[in-house]
């Protein structure tokens, strides 16, 4: 029976449990925010730099001043970048403590089910996808929306007429990236789920080398690892021809935005109705614009890859636990005892008895 669709609500929940460390990640964004803003303002100083240059108007303290905002914005993004990977770093921590304590008080019979590399690459795959959706893409999300919405506002300001030509580009990539988003979120999960199987069987099977090597079963476990490499390489050539198809097509709309850009803003410029500088600043802007929207799509693959992982890891997490045995103190009645133990050994359908005697003395 296939499993419905949860929707994004376990995986908000999930997150929510790990007690987010909600002071550095306000601290990131925020930082991440500013860096965006001051990135927005530098078209506009360059369509003034542009448009007035002169050599008389460069200045020791204006160089300085130069230099020293750009060495403060680079401080912020550097501050940014730390403190929204030590978040990430902290959940993921949090979600493979949650699953260890869970995973030893599971009753034996779910691992005779699941195989101990598959339930290992939950562990440490799955999470690593979490955090990489937190620390990475979700910053990435949310300056790309401001920094699309801040260039629109003050393109709009200087000139609407340019300003709507260059918004054709959007709908355009939507168009484009969201299908093939979409597609790509289906094969990651589908790859994802192959790499779990595939290293599952490589660990029990190099595990256990020495029995796959007396059972003579070197001819199975060969078909079954081709078998798995061969799986792995469909999925990652139908992600590769995707990604084939993204490149091309974002690089062909860039290219005919920036031509139309620039020949219709090369006419105006000609006519005295534009300014070079004003020129500069909307193909500055247009790269402002394009690429946050190509990133939106790489977002909502993740996303979706994410949550496909938190399905697995609060599949296990709802597991009922194994009550834990608290065991009993046994005082021996002298200090020695013996261990008789049998040896049993299958040599090409022969049976051998051995039979160890083990004589232990307890020092006090």
């Amino acid at each position: 029976m296939p499993k419905q669709e949860r929707g994004l609500k376990p995986f908000f929940s999930l997150i929510l449990t790990t007690k987010i460390p909600k002071l550095a990640l306000i601290i990131g964004i925020s930082a991440s925010l500013i860096t965006t803003l001051a990135g927005l303002l530098v078209p506009v100083l360059t369509k003034n730099l542009v448009d007035g240059f002169s050599v008389s108007s460069l200045s020791v303290p204006l160089i300085i001043g130069i230099g020293v905002a750009f060495i403060f914005q680079a401080i912020i993004s550097g501050t940014s970048i730390y403190l929204l990977s030590l978040v990430g770093q902290k959940i993921v921590a949090r979600l493979r403590e949650r699953m260890w304590l869970k995973l030893i008080r599971l009753p034996v019979s779910y691992f005779d089910k699941q195989s101990s590399g598959e339930t290992v690459s939950r562990v440490i795959s799955d999470t690593s996808i979490v955090r990489d959706l937190i620390s990475s893409y979700f910053p990435q999300f949310i300056t790309g929306i401001i920094s699309i919405i801040g260039a629109i506002i003050i393109l709009l300001i200087m000139d609407w007429k340019m300003t709507l030509l260059m918004l054709i580009s959007v709908p355009l990539t939507l168009a484009v990236m969201f299908p093939l988003g979409r597609q790509m979120a289906k094969i990651s999960r589908g790859l994802q789920d192959e790499t779990a199987k595939f290293t599952g069987n490589i660990q029990q099977t190099l595990s256990e080398i020495r029995l796959m090597k007396s059972s003579t079963a070197e001819s199975y476990e060969e078909a079954k690892g081709i078998s798995g490499i061969e799986r792995l390489l469909g999925f990652g050539l139908k992600e590769a021809r995707i990604t084939a198809l993204i490149s091309p097509i974002m690089y062909l709309v860039v290219m005919v935005v920036i031509v139309t850009i620039i020949g219709y803003g090369g006419m105006r410029v000609a006519n005295g109705t534009m300014s070079t500088g004003s020129l500069v600043a909307f193909l500055l802007y247009l790269f402002q614009i394009i690429f946050p929207i190509t990133s939106f799509a790489m977002f909502f693959t993740q996303l979706q890859k994410a949550k496909g992982a938190t399905e697995r890891i609060i599949d296990i997490l709802d597991l009922p636990a194994e009550e834990g045995q608290p065991g009993l103190e046994v005082i021996l009645p002298t200090n020695r005892f013996r261990f008789k133990t049998f040896l049993l050994l299958i040599v090409k359908k022969s049976l051998f008895f051995r039979t160890f005697h083990l004589k232990l003395s307890l020092v006090k």
